[in-house]
C-alpha cells in the first residue's frame, strides 16, 4: 500500500504513447493477478476519447459494474466519478476499516465471501477536462486510496496546466514514478532509479481482446455472493425465544467482516419499511429472508404475517403450501380488490386494538401485554410486494387503497401493526402521496436505477446506485439521508432450505400443543376456486339438513375479498333463478356445476329433485357437467372428496 499508485510524466508525443502502453500492461496485470470479479475498473480518457482503452470495454459484455459503465471525458462525469470513489472509500473507512483494520487486505482476510473488490483509477492525458474541485478530489483519493484499495495510475501531460491548486509534489510521496523527459523513461526511485530498465510490451489487439473477454466472463461467473443463511438465523434451541412486545428484529444479512444488520421495527420512527430493486437485484430474497428469520425468531403468538404479491409469480405461495404457522393472509398474483380488502380488514383489526387500549387504559401494544402478561397480541406484519400495482389507475379502489394504508402507517405504530412495501420501482405509485412515504423511516435499496435511488433514499443520497451485485444492499433507518446508509450483503436461501425449516416450525408447534393458529386466508389470482375449500359447503356434505332449508345457497366461487363465499340465494319468491352468460363454456359449467353440488349438499332426494336438459351440438362440450350429474345421480356416502371446479 506505501506507496500505492502509479504516476507517469510526459511533455512530448513518443513518451505519451509509451504512457498509455505502461497503464493498459498495468491494468491487464491487475485483471488477470486478482480473483475475478475483484478488480473495478474507472476510466477516465478526456483526450483519446476512449480509444485509448476501448479494449477494455469488452468487460461491459459481461457486467457493466466492471467499467463503471463507459469510459469518461466529459468534465462533470469527471468529477461525478471521482466523488463516488471518495464516497466509497468514506464507507470503507468508517464502516468496515475503522481502527481494526489497516488495510483492505487485511479486512478481507476476514471478510470471505463479501470480501471488497479494488477500484481501479485510470487517468490518460491529466489535468485536461479536470476542473478544480476534481483535482482536489484526486488528491484525497491518492492520499487514502490505497489503504482502501483504490488504487491511481495517473498520466500526466506536464505541458498542460495543472487546476489552481493541484501541486504534483503532494501526491509523489504515495506514488510510483516514471518520467519521460528523455527517449527513455527514467524510473524516479532512490534505490533502483539509476538501473538500466526495459518496460514489457502490451500483447497483440487480439491476444488482449481474449484476455480482457476471458477475465469478464470468470467475473461474471464469480459475481454471484453468497452469506450462509445460517450466519444469521438462530440456532434450533433459540427458536421463538424472541419477544415482541417492544420491538421487532430480524437480522437480514451480512455487514463487513463479523457482523449482522437487522430489520429493526417498533421503536422511536423505524415503524414501517420501503423496500426497492431492479429484476434480478435480490429483492425477493430479501424478502423470503425477513419472513423465514422472522419466523424463526418470533412465535405465532408474537407475530402475524399478511403476504400480498402483485408480481406475475408465486414468490408467497409456499408459505401457504406449506402453512407456515404465522400466516393470517397469502395473496398470490392477488387482484387489487383482494388487496383493498386485506387492508380494510387490518383497518379494522387497528379499531378493535384501540378500543381495547382504550379500555385497559394503556397506549400502545408493549404497555397492553404488560398490564395483562396472558394478553395474546402478536404484532403484525403487512408484506406487499409489487405495491405501486394498488396505484396503478387514479380510480375510487386506489384512492381507497392510499387512505387506508396512510391510516396504517400513521397509526400502526402503537398497535403493533408494520407495513413493508417492496417494488422494482417506486416510481409507479402515483396516488400514493409523499407524505405516506415519508412516514417510513426504514428504507433498504437494492441495485435499481438513479432515479429509483434518489426516490427511495433521498434526493441527496445516490448510493444507491454504486450496488451492483444481487443482493448488494444499503439499510437506512433515517428516512433515506446519507448519514444512515450502512452497506450490507443480503443472505442466501435456498427454496428448500426454506421448506425444511418451515416444516420443522410444524413439527415444534405440535409438540408444543396449545392453541393451534387459524388456517390462512389464500387467494390465488391465477388459479380456479376450489369447492374442498369452502367449509359450509363441506358440513353440509357430511351431515345434510333432516329438513330442508327456507333459503337455499348456491355457492359460484371464491370472492375477491376477505369475506364469505360468493353465493346466489334461493328463497320461495319470484325471480329467483340463475342466469350464466359468458364466452367460455368451461367456466360457465365449473360454475353451473359449483352450485349444483351446493344444492345437492342441502336437499336429499325426499326434500328435492333436480331436471337436467343439455342441449350442445357435441357432447364433449358438456362433459364436465354430465359428470356432475352423474355424481348427483346416486348416494354420495359423508365425508367423499367433493370435486374440484
Amino acid at each position: 500500500p506505501t506507496p500505492g499508485h502509479l504516476l507517469l510524466r510526459s511533455g512530448f508525443a513518443a513518451g505519451k504513447a509509451e504512457s498509455v502502453k505502461l497503464l493498459q500492461t498495468a491494468m491487464l496485470r491487475y485483471l488477470t493477478s486478482l480473483p475475478p470479479g475483484k478488480v473495478k475498473l474507472t476510466i477516465i480518457d478526456p483526450v483519446g476519447l476512449g480509444e485509448n482503452f476501448a479494449a477494455f470495454m469488452h468487460l461491459a459484455d459481461f457486467d457493466e459494474s466492471l467499467v463503471a459503465h463507459r469510459i469518461w471525458t466529459e468534465p462533470a462525469h469527471i468529477e461525478q466519478r471521482l466523488a463516488d470513489l471518495t464516497a466509497h472509500m468514506e464507507s470503507i473507512i468508517q464502516k468496515y476499516l475503522r481502527n481494526q483494520y489497516p488495510t483492505i487486505e487485511a479486512y478481507n482476510a476476514e471478510a470471505g465471501e463479501v470480501a471488497e473488490p479494488f477500484r481501479l483509477l485510470v487517468i490518460a492525458g491529466f489535468p485536461v477536462n479536470f476542473t478544480v474541485d476534481a483535482g482536489r478530489r484526486l488528491v484525497s483519493t491518492i492520499a487514502s486510496g490505497a489503504r482502501c484499495g483504490v488504487v491511481c495510475l495517473v498520466a500526466i501531460d506536464t505541458k498542460q496546466e495543472l487546476p489552481d491548486g493541484f501541486i504534483v509534489s503532494d501526491i509523489e510521496p504515495a506514488c510510483v514514478k516514471f518520467d519521460w523527459s528523455g527517449p527513455q523513461p527514467s524510473w524516479q526511485d532512490p534505490d533502483f532509479g539509476d538501473l538500466p530498465l526495459t518496460l514489457d510490451a502490451p500483447p497483440t489487439q487480439d491476444e488482449e481482446t481474449a484476455i480482457i473477454r476471458r477475465v469478464g466472463a470468470a467475473a461474471m461467473a464469480a459475481k454471484r455472493v453468497e452469506v450462509p443463511f445460517d450466519f444469521i438465523c438462530p440456532k434450533p434451541d433459540e427458536w421463538w425465544q424472541s419477544n415482541s412486545a417492544r420491538q421487532i428484529q430480524v437480522p437480514l444479512g451480512r455487514v463487513g467482516a463479523t457482523r449482522r444488520q437487522a430489520l429493526q421495527l417498533g421503536l422511536g420512527t423505524s415503524q414501517h419499511a420501503l423496500v426497492a430493486g431492479k429484476t434480478g437485484s435480490g429483492k425477493s430474497t430479501l424478502l423470503h429472508v425477513l419472513i423465514t428469520n422472522l419466523a424463526l425468531n418470533y412465535g405465532p403468538d408474537q407475530v402475524e404475517l399478511y403476504l400480498i404479491d402483485f408480481k406475475k409469480g408465486v414468490e408467497f405461495k409456499q408459505y401457504a403450501t406449506a402453512a407456515l404457522p404465522h400466516v393470517r393472509v397469502v395473496a398470490v398474483e392477488s387482484e387489487r380488490e383482494f388487496g383493498l380488502s386485506v387492508l380494510q380488514r387490518l383497518d379494522q383489526a387497528l379499531k378493535r386494538r384501540g378500543d381495547r387500549f382504550r379500555a385497559m387504559g394503556v397506549q400502545d401494544i408493549a404497555a397492553a401485554r404488560e398490564a395483562d402478561p396472558n394478553l395474546v397480541l402478536p404484532r403484525i406484519l403487512l408484506i406487499v410486494d409489487e405495491f405501486q400495482e394498488f396505484f396503478t389507475e387514479d380510480d375510487r379502489l386506489s384512492q381507497e387503497a392510499g387512505l387506508v394504508l396512510d391510516r396504517l402507517v400513521r397509526q400502526g405504530r402503537a398497535f403493533g401493526m408494520h407495513v413493508i412495501l417492496g417494488s422494482q420501482t417506486i416510481g409507479g405509485a402515483y396516488t400514493l402521496t409523499r407524505s405516506t412515504i415519508d412516514q417510513m423511516a426504514v428504507r433498504i435499496a437494492l441495485p435499481c436505477s438513479e432515479a429509483d435511488g434518489h426516490l427511495i433514499l433521498s434526493e441527496g443520497n445516490s448510493a444507491a446506485r454504486l450496488l451492483s451485485r444481487p443482493g448488494d444492499a444499503i439499510y437506512n433507518d433515517m428516512s433515506g439521508l446519507v448519514e444512515g446508509n450502512h452497506p450490507f450483503q443480503v443472505a442466501w436461501l435456498t427454496e428448500e432450505r426454506r421448506d425444511t425449516l418451515i416444516g420443522e416450525m410444524r413439527r415444534r408447534l405440535a409438540v408444543r400443543g396449545g392453541a393451534v393458529p387459524p388456517e390462512p386466508i389464500v387467494f390465488e389470482g391465477n388459479a380456479p376456486a376450489e369447492l374442498r375449500k369452502n367449509q359450509e359447503l363441506r358440513a353440509l356434505w357430511a351431515a345434510p339438513p333432516a329438513t330442508p332449508p327456507k333459503e337455499a345457497s348456491a355457492w359460484l366461487g371464491e370472492p375477491i375479498s376477505i369475506k364469505e363465499p360468493t353465493a346466489a340465494l334461493f328463497r320461495r319468491q319470484s325471480g329467483r333463478n340463475l342466469f350464466i352468460l359468458g364466452q367460455d363454456e368451461i367456466e360457465a359449467q365449473g360454475v353451473l356445476a359449483s352450485a349444483l353440488l351446493s344444492l345437492r349438499g342441502q336437499y336429499t332426494p325426499q326434500t328435492a329433485r333436480f331436471h337436467f336438459i343439455t342441449v350442445a351440438p357435441e357432447g364433449d362440450e358438456v362433459s364436465g357437467l354430465v359428470h356432475v350429474v352423474r355424481r348427483l345421480a346416486v348416494p354420495l356416502r359423508s365425508g367423499r372428496d367433493v370435486p374440484q371446479v
